[in-house]
C-alpha cells in the first residue's frame, strides 16, 4: 500500500508552505501599503499594470537558463554521472526566494509623502484711492500665503461691485452684497480717460437706488483708462499685475462668510495698480457713518481658480509633505524589481514540484499533494498579518512585511541545506510503477498551436483573476472593513481548496482540462456579479470562496497540463509558461482593466467594471464551449491504440526504435487510457 506521506517529498511540502505564506502575508496589503506610502490611486493603478511586465523576466530567463544549465549533467543525453541539475534547481529558486525578501523589505524605506487635497480659499476684491486690494484666506496647511517671483499678470473676474466704507478691520469686505436688478442692455464695460463722462441715465426696474447707481457707476482706473461696472453686468473681467503677498490680519469676519471660514482667520493682501475715486455724493452718504473708515469699492470674485487665464488660478492651497514625485519613482523601481523574484520562484517551484513527484507512466504524481499543504500557509498567515497590523496603528504594514520576509528567507535555507531533496534531471525518472522505463510521451508532444492557445486560455483567466485581487483590498476598506479581513479575504479563498488540490490530479483527471477551464469563466461569472453587488464585507467574502474554481483548480491544471505538453527536458521553461501567462500577462491586463475606474466614485465605477467584466466571463465561457466541444474534440480526438508491449525496445532507443507506434493525440474522454490521455 502506497504511503500517505512520502518521506522524500517533506522538505519540498516545507518549502511551498513558506513560499506560499510569505506571499499570502504581503500580497493583500500591497495595494494598500501604495497609498498609506502616499502615492494616489492612478499612480498604484500604473505599478500595479506595469510591474507584472518587467516581472516576466523572472520566468522567463531561470526557467531557459536551468533547462540549459542542466544539459549533460543527467538529462537527455547526458552520462549516467549523478544530477547537477537537482542542486542548481535548489540554489536558483533559493537565490529567488532571498531577493524576494530583500526588495519587498526595501518598500518599506520609501520615503513617505503626503498630500492634501486642493482647497479653494475665500478670495475677496477691493480697491480705493490709494490701489487695489485682492485678498485671500491664508491657508491653513502651514498658515502660508501663495508667492511667486516678481509680478504675476492675469484675470480677476469680478461682479456686484458696489460703493461702501473700508473700516481698519476689513469688516466690510465679509458683508453680503446688496444686489439689484436692471433690465439694460448696454455693454458691462467700457474704456475711458480718467476724466470721462459718465454714461448717460438708465431705467431700472427697482428703486431709486439703481439709476442713481447708473450715474455714477464704480470705476476701475489705471494709467488714465479706466473699466467702468454697470450694473446690469454679470461679469466683469479686470486685468491685473499683482505684486508679492503681504499677511493681513483680519478680525470680527461675519460668520456667514462660508462655513468653511472662521473668526480671526489670517488673510494674504496682493496689491494691484487700479485706483477707486468714490464720487462726491457718494462721500456725503458715507461721511454720516459714526466708525473712522476709507472710501473703496468692493466687487464680488467670481471663480478666482477657473478662470481663463486668471492671476490666482494656481493659487489653491496645497499641503504636501515630502517628494511626492522622488517617492513614486522609488517605489515604482523597487516594485518592479521586487515582483520579478517570487515569479520566478513560482515557476522554478512548480518544476522541482513536477520533478520531485516522479510522474510515472500512469499519468500520476503528487503534484496537486505539495501545493495542497503549502496552501495551508494562505490559509493561516495572512488574517494574523492583518491583526498586527490592526494593532500597529502606527506602523501597520511593518510585521506583514517582516513575516514574509522571514518565510522566504526560512525557505531558501531549507533548499541550500537540503541536499538530498528528488531533484534529479527530468528524463532519467520516467519510470512505471514496476520500475521499467516507460515511453516519455511528453518526448513527442511538442505542440506549439496547443501549448499558445493553452497559455492564452491561462493569460485570459489570469486577467480575470487579477482585476480582482488587484483591487478588491481598497473595496474592502471602502466598505469599512479592517486589515484583518483583507486579510481572511485570503484565507476564506484558500481553505476550501487544499482538499481541492490533495485530490486535484484525480479530479482533474475524472472532469477534464478544458471542463476545468469552462468551469472557472463560469465561476469568474458567478463571483463578478456577486461583487457587483456586494455593499458589504460579507458579500465579498462569500463570493472570495469561489477562489477554488477560480484560480486554485486553474492553477494545478495548468502545471499538470504544461507537464505533459512539454518534453522533459524542458520542464522548467514549461513550467514558467503558465506563470508568465497567468501571473505576468494575466496580470498586466487584469490591472489596466479593473483600473478603468472613476477616480471621484471609484466604489460605484468598480462595480460597473464587474458587472461588465462579469458578463465577459459568461460569454468566454460559452465560446470555449462552443468551441471546443463541438469543433475541436471531435476533430481531434482519436481512438485509443494500445502502448508497444516490449516496453525495453522503447527503453534502448528512449521510445524511438520502434518505428510503428506513436503515441496519439487523445484528448481526455471516459474511454482514454491512462499514459494516452492529455490533461
Amino acid at each position: 500500500m502506497k504511503p500517505l506521506i512520502n518521506k522524500n517529498l517533506i522538505t519540498l511540502k516545507c518549502v511551498l508552505f513558506c513560499f506560499l505564506s510569505g506571499i499570502g502575508c504581503i500580497y493583500p496589503f500591497l495595494p494598500l501599503h501604495m497609498l498609506a506610502t502616499g502615492l494616489d490611486r492612478a499612480e498604484a493603478r500604473l505599478i500595479s499594470a506595469v510591474a507584472p511586465c518587467i516581472a516576466l523576466l523572472g520566468p522567463a530567463i531561470l526557467g531557459p537558463l536551468v533547462d540549459k544549465l542542466s544539459v549533460g549533467r543527467g538529462s537527455t543525453g547526458g552520462g549516467h554521472s549523478p544530477s547537477g541539475s537537482g542542486r542548481l534547481l535548489r540554489v536558483v529558486t533559493a537565490l529567488c526566494l532571498i531577493l524576494s525578501a530583500v526588495f519587498y523589505s526595501l518598500l518599506l524605506a520609501v520615503p513617505y509623502t503626503e498630500r492634501h487635497d486642493a482647497r479653494r480659499p475665500q478670495v475677496l476684491f477691493m480697491c480705493d484711492a490709494e490701489g487695489a486690494y485682492v485678498m485671500q484666506e491664508v491657508c491653513t496647511e502651514g498658515m502660508r500665503c501663495n508667492t511667486w517671483p516678481g509680478q504675476k499678470k492675469g484675470v480677476l473676474a469680478v461682479g456686484t461691485c458696489e460703493y461702501g466704507c473700508a473700516s481698519d478691520d476689513m469688516s466690510w469686505l465679509t458683508e453680503p452684497f446688496q444686489t439689484t436688478t436692471t433690465t439694460t442692455t448696454l455693454s458691462p464695460m467700457y474704456n475711458s480717460v480718467a476724466n470721462a463722462t459718465p454714461p448717460s441715465e438708465m431705467v431700472t426696474d427697482e428703486g431709486d437706488e439703481g439709476p442713481e447707481f447708473e450715474r455714477n457707476p464704480p470705476h476701475l482706473c489705471t494709467d488714465g483708462q479706466c473699466l467702468v461696472y454697470m450694473q446690469h453686468a454679470a461679469r466683469l473681467r479686470v486685468p491685473l499685475t499683482l505684486s508679492a503677498p503681504q499677511p493681513h490680519n483680519v478680525t470680527d469676519i461675519a460668520a456667514d462668510l462660508s462655513e468653511d471660514n472662521t473668526t480671526n482667520d489670517n488673510w494674504c493682501t496682493y496689491r494691484g495698480p487700479f485706483q477707486c475715486l468714490v464720487p462726491e455724493e457718494r462721500l456725503a452718504e458715507i461721511n454720516t457713518m459714526d466708525m473712522p473708515c476709507r472710501p473703496a469699492v468692493r466687487c464680488q470674485v467670481l471663480d478666482p481658480y477657473d478662470e481663463p487665464d486668471g492671476v490666482l488660478a494656481d493659487a489653491e492651497c496645497r499641503l504636501v509633505i515630502g517628494d511626492p514625485t522622488y517617492t513614486f519613482w522609488t517605489y515604482f523601481v523597487l516594485r518592479v524589481l521586487a515582483d520579478i523574484w517570487p515569479t520566478g520562484a513560482l515557476a522554478l517551484l512548480g518544476a522541482a514540484c513536477v520533478i520531485a513527484t516522479r510522474e510515472t507512466s500512469l499519468g500520476r504524481g503528487d503534484v496537486g499533494r505539495q501545493l495542497a499543504v503549502g496552501t495551508l500557509g494562505l490559509v493561516i498567515f495572512p488574517p494574523l498579518a492583518g491583526l498586527a497590523a490592526d494593532n500597529m496603528p502606527d506602523t501597520p504594514y511593518l510585521v506583514p512585511f517582516i513575516l514574509h520576509a522571514v518565510f522566504m528567507l526560512i525557505g531558501a535555507l531549507i533548499l541550500l541545506l537540503d541536499s538530498h531533496m528528488p531533484l534529479s534531471a527530468p528524463e532519467w525518472w520516467w519510470h512505471t510503477a514496476t520500475g521499467a522505463l516507460a515511453v516519455p510521451l511528453s518526448a513527442v508532444r511538442r505542440y506549439g498551436a496547443e501549448t499558445a492557445a493553452v497559455a492564452a486560455v491561462v493569460a485570459l483567466l489570469g486577467a480575470l483573476c487579477t482585476t480582482i485581487d488587484s483591487y478588491v483590498p481598497w473595496t474592502i476598506m471602502e466598505l469599512n472593513g479592517t486589515l484583518t479581513q483583507v486579510g481572511l479575504i485570503m484565507t476564506e479563498g484558500a481553505l476550501p481548496a487544499v482538499p481541492a488540490l490533495w485530490w486535484a490530479e484525480a479530479l482533474v483527471d475524472y472532469i477534464g482540462h478544458s471542463n476545468v477551464f469552462i468551469s472557472a469563466f463560469t465561476f469568474y461569472c458567478l463571483r463578478y456579479t456577486g461583487l457587483a453587488f456586494s455593499t458589504s464585507y460579507g458579500w465579498v467574502a462569500v463570493c472570495a470562496v469561489l477562489q477554488v474554481f477560480t484560480l486554485s483548480l486553474v492553477w494545478v491544471t495548468a502545471v499538470l497540463y504544461f507537464r505533459h505538453l512539454v518534453p522533459k527536458k524542458y520542464t522548467t521553461t514549461g513550467q514558467a509558461l503558465p506563470v508568465i501567462a497567468h501571473f505576468c500577462i494575466g496580470r498586466c491586463i487584469g490591472a489596466i482593466v479593473g483600473g478603468l475606474v472613476s477616480l471621484q466614485a471609484p466604489l460605484e465605477a468598480q462595480r460597473g467594471v464587474y458587472r461588465a467584466l462579469g458578463v465577459a466571463a459568461l460569454a468566454a465561457a460559452a465560446i470555449y464551449l462552443a468551441l471546443y466541444h463541438l469543433l475541436l474534440a471531435p476533430r481531434c480526438a482519436a481512438q485509443p491504440a494500445p502502448p508497444p508491449h516490449n516496453l525495453l525496445q522503447g527503453l534502448n532507443a528512449n521510445g524511438a526504435s520502434n518505428g510503428t507506434y506513436s503515441p496519439m493525440r487523445v484528448y481526455h474522454e471516459e474511454r482514454s487510457r491512462k499514459g494516452h490521455f492529455r490533461y
